[in-house]
């Protein structure tokens, strides 16, 4: 339990962590005056059997009990204002830190079933530590030292009946080394059980159109109940076994009340001990525990704490992307990109082996070949949203580890088939871009997107809140946002996933314009799916299970009778079936 406490100081930084100790001083001033009652009461009935009734010993013995109720107040007050502050500045800066660590990480990290884990960490364990790390602090500390002065109370009473308090003291004590660690198990499942959770709820709202459309309401939601159930399970788990270490420590407490109480009455009856002490000691005898009582029964809430410290160190301690990187290009180079000898792995699977090409400037590069052979994948490492494993690749003739991640940005547009847009105004969307750009820039960008009739067209124009992922726009329009805002940009070098490959007829015709806006003086990289689009394009590269397995113009290539020549044939004939079947 001290170790969770120390774990938790050290969570903080080094201004608020001093002052948590700080609080310490407070929190034991506090448990000294919350004792100091006791104290008082049994001087009270010993002047009373005494037959003392000088009314002047009384009255400032009233006085000491109402002092330290008064400093018990302030002490209190004191310790909340060091701590629990300390506790909302801490998080405040932890969820700062927890975000930019995640723009550090590799894509790769967000596509391992991690979206629930972070929910989770964030909806979850740094609320649950927040909100009861720091009063916990204070209560822990303060029950330490309370439990520690009563001991130390019964010795000066009289040292049998300090010993019988001692010794029940470090029987709770090593009771609770065997319930911690259980309990440090079962918080492990119960929250993997919140995170499965969370994944599910996640899952079952963003599949919920697709469900609908397929009847499938009642099975999708299988998934979702089973999460619910399992998380159930492992909360009731976890009371169920915490209980019994929690009655076997209400044994403990039970038998060494019961031994002082035995050991009073024997001193009593040896007149080893004063008859208005005996008095005092029943009267108080059932708080004899109470603080250990109080904070064993917290125990819960802090393996809790401590399995969500794991969870959100272990996000914290990710190996992220070098981002050291302080150089830039030196005048012109004569390739804008250049992959020398990449080889890369998703964890232990090789899906890139050996592959070198170079991009000069202005020119347009299309990628193509079947699913999963490695387009996607050489385009992410020429935005460094991975790292190679071998090999390096070259931006403008320097290692893109080498270059500053604004520099490399700055310079590069992307437009993915799978637009995502920000739940806020058109114009934002576009204008993130270039967060600083006019008004006039942002409509010539969307007119150069062939998006601004549309726009003009929406409730409020470009003020209009698109919804969370473009949700009140269609994927062609959308898709037009996204090349509006990266022909705001305007970088020199574009990657394309080639964004007509799921469009309607009507928009492709749109984005077809608004691309070659876009891609007018531009380096374009285009993964392709439609052949037909890229035979233009300077150079053809066709990977196959993660090599470059031809490479030309289309011309070229279409006399090899290799693999492109294959494919444009089975492309072809695939049309030519889908226009017969329209027919």
């Amino acid at each position: 339990m001290i170790r969770i406490l120390h774990r938790i100081v050290k969570f903080c930084d080094k201004k608020n962590a001093k002052r948590i100790r700080i609080a310490y001083i407070f929190a034991f001033l506090n448990a000294l005056m919350k004792n100091a009652s006791i104290m008082v009461a049994i001087y009270l009935i010993k002047l009373l059997f005494e037959g003392n009734k000088d009314v002047l010993t009384c009255v400032k013995a009233s006085g000491i009990l109402i002092l330290a109720f008064a400093l018990t107040t302030v002490f209190s007050h004191i310790t909340d204002r060091l701590q629990s502050s300390s506790g909302y500045k801490v998080f405040a800066d932890k969820r700062i830190e927890f975000a930019a660590k995640l723009r550090t990480l590799p894509m790769g990290y967000f596509t391992e079933g991690t979206i629930g884990r972070i929910s989770s960490i964030l909806s979850e364990d740094m609320v649950f530590v927040e909100e009861n790390s720091m009063s916990i602090i204070a209560e822990i500390v303060s029950d330490i030292f309370s439990q520690a002065l009563l001991v130390v109370f019964m010795f000066i009473l009289n040292p049998l009946l300090g010993a019988i308090a001692l010794i029940t003291v470090i029987i709770v004590l090593f009771i609770s080394i065997p319930m911690n660690k259980e309990g440090l198990k079962n918080s492990l499942n119960r929250q993997s059980a919140v995170e499965n959770l969370t994944g599910a709820v996640i899952e079952y709202a963003e599949g919920m159109a697709v469900s609908k459309s397929f009847g499938l309401t009642g099975e999708s939601s299988e998934k979702i109940r089973d999460a619910f159930k399992e998380s159930r399970e492992a909360n009731l788990r976890f009371e169920r076994e915490h209980s019994p270490w929690t009655r076997r420590m209400e044994i403990v407490y039970a038998l060494g009340l019961t031994g002082i109480f035995m050991g009073t009455i024997y001193l009593c009856g040896e007149n080893k001990l004063e008859f208005a002490n005996f008095i005092g000691v029943l009267l108080f005898l059932m708080n004899m525990f109470v603080p250990f009582k109080h904070m064993f029964a917290m125990g819960s809430r802090l393996t809790i704490m401590d399995i969500a410290l794991n969870r959100i160190e272990a996000v914290l301690s990710e190996k992220p992307l070098d981002l050291s990187g302080s150089e830039k290009p030196k005048g012109d180079s004569e390739n804008e990109i250049e992959f020398k000898n990449v080889s890369f792995s998703y964890e232990t699977k090789e899906v890139l082996h050996d592959i070198s090409f170079s991009v000069k400037k202005n020119q347009m590069i299309a990628l193509v070949g079947e699913s999963g052979c490695g387009k996607t994948t050489i385009a992410n490492l020429i935005s460094r949203f991975w790292d190679v494993d071998k090999g390096e690749v070259l931006f403008r003739g320097i290692n893109i580890k080498k270059l500053t991640m604004e520099y490399l940005m700055s310079n590069l547009s992307m437009v993915f088939q799978k637009v995502y847009l920000f739940e806020d105004t058109v114009f934002n969307n576009i204008s993130m871009g270039k967060p600083d750009a006019t008004y006039e820039e942002v409509v010539s960008a969307a007119k150069k997107a062939r998006c601004y009739d549309f726009i003009m067209n929406l409730p409020y124009g470009f003020d209009t809140i698109v919804g969370e992922g473009g949700a009140n726009l269609s994927g062609g329009e959308a898709q037009r946002i996204s090349i509006a805002r990266c022909i705001l940009k305007d970088a020199p070098i574009i990657i394309l996933d080639e964004a007509t490959a799921s469009i309607d007829a009507d928009n492709e015709c749109y984005i077809k314009e608004a691309m070659s806006e876009l891609c007018k003086d531009k380096t374009v990289i285009v993964i392709a799916h439609r052949l037909n689009t890229i035979k233009e394009a300077d150079n053809i590269m066709v990977i196959s299970e993660g090599r470059v397995a031809e490479s030309g113009s289309h011309e070229w290539l279409m006399k090899q009778n290799g693999i492109y020549k294959s494919m444009v044939i089975m492309q072809e004939e695939s049309y030519r079936q889908a226009e017969e079947i329209g027919a």
